[in-house]
């Protein structure tokens, strides 16, 4: 689905995700992190499906209960002792609120870069970075292109493997740990050559010289013009937010709110408003389309 959001300049978009992604990995406040989650989340299911929301969810599950058992096991500061661990180590009610919160932060930026894996194509990374770092932009860009080709030749090479009698299903613990090794082999065998053709073929077409030039259809509208002073303007009121100490949540030596009121609040409503922007830009969108098309 290339419509809405998909469609503006990569740099309205890395601006985005980057001003999305710095504010949940810099400020662990819990009520900015609510937002962030379940903006990514919607944002997962209106290209995803409801469907896929569950494995983005498994996903980040198993992570997150890491996190939340190993933080109060490793960490004892706090001043609210739960109980005392069987080496003498107490069990601080800081720690594990800050697990949980470091978990929520791990989780939600998991749900970002799932839905950043949906925004930039591998000819976006070349036209963001291409310039003036070709070689990290053709890897990201080979990395990008070939998760999707992963997935299909690993199916593929299971079932040629299955056909030959070497099922990874059937047989006993030994049999099917040597059956999955030769798929992956010949995954890896795979994944290898395609990724030394495709380098041969952009090195034999001069990608990375310094006098190269290069097109791209990525041109800059008023639209993205607009959508860039607007997320600009976002991110001042949420940094002179933070300055002021509006989002600041203190877990150590005991847990602590800052600033409350109405800027408060404001600033929530800002934060909350650009994680939905895309999500604004497509159901707009949408509606423009479904419009013409009863018109016609």
């Amino acid at each position: 689905m290339d419509t809405g959001f998909s469609q503006f300049n990569p740099t309205v978009q890395l601006l985005f995700f980057a001003s999305v992604l710095t504010v949940t990995m810099m400020i662990m406040n819990p009520v900015l992190l609510i937002i962030s989650s379940v903006s990514a989340l919607l944002y997962l299911a209106y290209y995803g499906g409801a469907d896929k929301i569950v494995r983005y969810l498994k996903t980040a599950f198993f992570s997150s209960v890491m996190i939340i058992v190993i933080n109060p096991l490793i960490s004892h500061k706090g001043i609210t002792i739960l109980a005392y661990l069987p080496d003498g180590n107490p069990l601080t009610l800081e720690s594990v609120i800050f697990g949980a919160a470091a978990a929520a932060m791990l989780s939600c930026v998991i749900f970002w870069f799932f839905t950043v894996n949906y925004i930039f194509t591998s000819d976006k990374v070349i036209c963001l970075f291409g310039n003036f770092m070709p070689r990290i932009a053709l890897l990201i860009s080979m990395t990008l292109n070939f998760t999707e080709k992963l997935k299909v030749q690993f199916m593929s090479v299971k079932a040629v493997q299955a056909e030959m009698g070497c099922d990874t299903k059937n047989g006993s613990v030994f049999t099917r740990i040597k059956n999955t090794v030769k798929v992956f082999s010949a995954l890896i065998q795979w994944l290898m050559e395609s990724s030394v053709d495709t380098a041969d073929s952009m090195n034999s077409r001069g990608y990375g010289l310094k006098k190269r030039t290069s097109y791209t259809v990525y041109r800059f509208f008023p639209r993205d013009i607009a959508a860039v002073v607007i997320i600009v303007i976002f991110d001042i009121a949420i940094i002179a937010s933070f300055c002021s100490g509006r989002f600041k949540y203190s877990y150590y030596p005991s847990f602590s709110v800052g600033k409350q009121g109405a800027l408060t609040f404001a600033a929530y409503v800002v934060f909350a408003a650009l994680c939905i922007m895309p999500l604004t830009i497509n159901f707009r969108e949408d509606r423009k389309w479904k419009s013409l098309r009863s018109d016609i």
